[in-house]
């Protein structure tokens, strides 16, 4: 890759004269890996042929202009990269002024400067090809200044220039008509860089230290690459980041002999597609919250008539994407918890025992943990007979028992349950009907109290995603019955507790605690400020906290404003307005008690706050509609 660039640079560095005196732009997109081609593709190469040819290879100094202010600074800049052991600000405070050309070549230098650089300082400074990098990142007004200096050490001083940009960023620094004037008059030739996925990649795993981590990663380096090309993400300094994340989780797990090498590598894949995504801004820790289990939430909209034609929430659609990016990783079934991941990529810290105490217990790895029944029956197909009988009936006995409350199990021995049916097996249901068996057995949990709730847009199940193990009996209409039935009874858990916690809200703002109703509208709160937990609460119990007093009112008059502020059409939300008109309407007819001006002064302070957080929407989303409000107004 980037031979092209290859061809252009050896054909300038190997002039012994150039025709016209120019410099070169290798130019590319932010993160395409510019300096990392000219750093640890091209120059070590260009070594090699040198000394194959036994010819003397320039080095290459490498500049950053990020941040320069002017021509001075920039000189430098160059004199401390070539000699940082040399450059004492005090010792060089004024040399520079006198100018690149009287400290580039000796023979111009005054004995002065000599003196003060130093005769091999300066002597370094003609042995360089000059590598000034990030040019779209200088000070606007030293783009002037430092082009000129680019042009007196290629027109006046016979050097060799490399600059280094994203050419669409400097344009929009310094204006299109500014740089084509410069570009014209300085740059002679021009390459640009495509990101060199591989070659980074191999960078990253040849600079890895000696032992188990670095052998197992080579061994698949590979693979990885397939990741990072599957992942579209071009940013070379993102995939540098994420082969450090997942080489750090690699030396995690490598040290535990409990934990297979085929997780390992699977985790370092799933890290690297994870890290890649989310420092590239396609994922953040909510959404990844989402994907486990993505499948079935998917699935169950598919045979929602409620859902099918309501659009993907932001969430949900960049779930879906990363989910049908990488489906050959299994992300919706991770071997780590995701939570470590985001973890790790925002404070560097990776708790090894924390991250192995999970996979392990997850997956049934070690002698203190056992693999479940389920997944032990479903991989029937590869292990001997006995332990299948085993797994079956293991399965059956926890079913009997109901030791499964958690979703995803329950869904994953329905399937193997139907799967088995469909042999003659009726071992697991002890012959009763699956759905029938599966209905009495979730209403039982959930009677209990002991069913996992769901949450209202993400159904979740642990381990496995809806398209493998258990769930592969998913297209039946057995399974839809039993996956619908457990998503309605399950959705019915999570809205009595969030009932049960809007109660404790207004308990505690009774209470006097009227802080307390901002929990209903805090982004902090997600579920209390996005689900309509209010619209059973009587509204007279509402209106007559509101009406107790001035801050009772302004509490809870900022409460009926800021909750349906940003929710537009279709979201569940709004399917409280009904009750926010009551409870408006309840509190005006209160606030007539009111002695005057006091009355007056309160129903307009309650009205212009709603009024205010409610323009742009329309009628039906409001709590007063425009007619009610122009009645107020009277």
């Amino acid at each position: 890759m980037n031979e092209h660039a290859t061809q252009v640079l050896d054909a300038y560095l190997d002039a012994n004269k150039l025709a016209v005196p120019h410099a070169i732009l290798i130019e590319g997109r932010w993160g395409s890996g510019k300096t990392h081609f000219l750093e640890k593709v091209y120059e070590p190469s260009r070594i090699q042929r040198m000394q194959a040819e036994r010819r003397r290879h320039v080095p290459f100094l490498f500049v950053s202009l990020f941040g320069a202010t002017s021509a001075s600074d920039v000189e430098m800049r160059i004199y401390k990269t070539a000699n940082p052991g040399e450059a004492i600000a005090g010792s060089l405070a004024g040399t520079f002024a006198l100018g690149i050309g009287e400290f580039l070549r000796m023979k111009d230098a005054t004995k002065g400067v000599v003196d003060r650089l130093g005769k091999k300082a300066i002597k370094r400074l003609n042995e360089y090809v000059f590598v000034f990098d990030d040019l779209e990142r200088l000070e606007k007004a030293a783009f002037g200044e430092v082009m000129g200096l680019v042009n007196a050490l290629v027109a006046e001083h016979g050097r060799r220039v490399l600059l280094v940009t994203d050419e669409d960023k400097l344009k929009e620094l310094v204006g299109d008509p500014i740089w084509k004037d410069q570009n014209e008059k300085i740059v002679g030739r021009r390459a640009r860089i495509e990101a060199d996925l591989e070659s980074v990649m191999r960078a990253s795993v040849k600079e890895l230290p000696d032992g188990p981590a670095k052998t197992h990663i080579t061994e698949v380096a590979d693979d990885l690459l397939e990741v990072a090309r599957a992942s579209k993400v071009e940013n070379l300094r993102n995939l540098s980041w994420a082969m450090h994340n997942a080489t750090a989780f690699v030396n995690c797990l490598i040290r535990d002999d409990e934990i297979p090498a085929s997780h390992v590598v699977w985790t370092m894949k799933v890290v690297l597609a994870t890290t890649l995504w989310l420092r590239s801004g396609l994922l953040d820790a909510e959404t990844l919250r989402q994907i486990p289990g993505l499948a079935t939430t998917l699935a169950f909209r598919s045979v929602s008539r409620s859902k099918q034609d309501v659009p993907l929430d932001p969430q949900l659609t960049k779930a879906k994407a990363f989910s049908d990016t990488f489906g050959f990783l299994n992300v919706d079934a991770p071997p780590v918890d995701y939570a470590f991941i985001t973890g790790f990529e925002k404070s560097g810290v990776l708790e090894h025992s924390e991250v192995t105490t999970w996979i392990k217990s997850q997956f049934g790895f070690g002698r203190k943990y056992f693999e479940p029944s389920w997944r032990r029956l479903w991989y029937s197909h590869e292990r001997p007979i006995a332990e299948t009988e085993q797994a079956l009936a293991d399965l059956k006995d926890e079913l009997a028992r109901r030791v499964h409350t958690h979703l995803g199990p329950i869904l994953h021995a329905a399937g193997l349950a139907l799967r088995h049916w469909a042999v003659n097996d009726r071992r697991l249901t002890d012959n009763e009907d699956v759905v029938a068996f599966f209905k009495r057995y979730i209403d039982e949990v959930a009677d209990q109290r002991l069913l996992e709730r769901s949450e209202p847009d993400h159904f979740p199940s642990i381990l496995d995603g809806y398209g493998g193990l258990g769930f592969s009996s998913h297209d039946t209409d057995e399974f839809q019955q039993i996956l619908q039935y457990i998503r309605t009874r399950s959705k019915e858990i999570a809205a009595a507790e969030l009932r049960a916690r809007a109660e404790i809200v207004l308990d505690e703002a009774e209470a006097g605690d009227l802080d307390a109703l901002f929990k209903l509208v805090r982004n902090d709160e997600y579920e209390l400020s996005m689900n309509p937990v209010l619209k059973d609460v009587p509204v007279n119990r509402v209106a007559e906290l509101m009406a107790r007093d001035v801050p009772a009112l302004n509490a809870g008059s900022k409460m009926l404003a800021y909750r349906y502020h940003r929710a537009r059409n279709g979201d569940p939300l709004l399917q409280e307005i009904p009750w926010a008109r009551s409870v408006y309407a309840a509190v005006v007819k209160k606030l007539d008690e009111w002695d005057e001006p006091h009355r007056a002064m309160a129903l307009k302070s309650m009205t212009g706050l709603i009024r205010h957080y409610e323009q742009g929407k329309q009628p039906d989303d409001m709590i007063i509609p425009p007619e009610e409000a122009a009645e107020t107004e009277e």
